[in-house]
């Protein structure tokens, strides 16, 4: 094992052994692809971050989003969940709001992710809150870039503020959710945007069937 100076595991060391088990998780693909993309999820959180020290993980599971839509991509079982891919500015208020209320009340139908234009540092300490506050936790939610195999495994795109960066992919169907911005509001405020994006959730999954 490497290790820096003060005796923790290096952050290259930690990132090759992450790589090691996803690619046990995943004996179907090639171990160095994986290494790879280990190793550029976290290049590119690392582009913007101002605090790294908890870059490995989150970029290891950063690395394991996009290794699900890698293969997603390649084959879709029958009965497979819907995917859906929540975008927005910075991915730190209503498209975290929205994918955690999709994966929470879709009761297995449906797997969301959401991912940002140009990535926040962390999830807003409000958004936080009032997620908690009903009962839809946030706690493993970090903001991450969008990414075209993320992006091409989606069946639903849903656009928060933006414009979708990369070409639609046949079948796939983009649809756009407006909400304000909840940095810098008060935390009743954000309660109100957080009730309007959970109709606005249940009224998606409605029209499911």
């Amino acid at each position: 094992m490497t290790e820096t100076s003060n005796g923790l595991e290096s952050p290259e060391a930690a990132l090759r052994r992450g790589a090691e088990h996803l690619a046990e998780l995943h004996p179907d693909l090639d171990a160095q692809l994986i290494e790879r993309i280990v190793f550029e999820s976290h290049a590119t959180l690392a582009r913007g971050a101002r605090i790294r020290q908890h870059l490995p993980p989150l970029a290891l599971k950063f690395a394991a989003d996009r290794l699900v839509a890698l293969k997603v991509a390649e084959a879709r079982p029958a009965g497979a969940p819907l995917r859906v891919l929540v975008e927005s500015i910075r991915n730190d208020g209503i498209s975290q709001m929205a994918a955690a209320f999709l994966n929470a009340l879709g009761e297995g139908r449906v797997e969301a992710l959401s991912a940002a234009l140009n990535p926040a540092d962390e999830v807003l300490r409000t958004v936080i809150d009032v997620m908690a506050e009903d009962g839809v936790p946030l706690t493993e939610s970090y903001p991450k870039p969008v990414t075209d195999d993320v992006a091409r495994a989606a069946d639903v795109i849903v656009t928060m503020l933006i414009e979708h960066p990369f070409e639609q992919q046949p079948g796939q169907r983009i649809v756009a959710w407006d909400f304000d911005d909840p940095a810098g509001l008060s935390t009743d405020e954000v309660r109100r945007i957080r009730d309007r994006v959970r109709r606005q959730v249940v009224e998606f999954l409605e029209s499911r069937g």
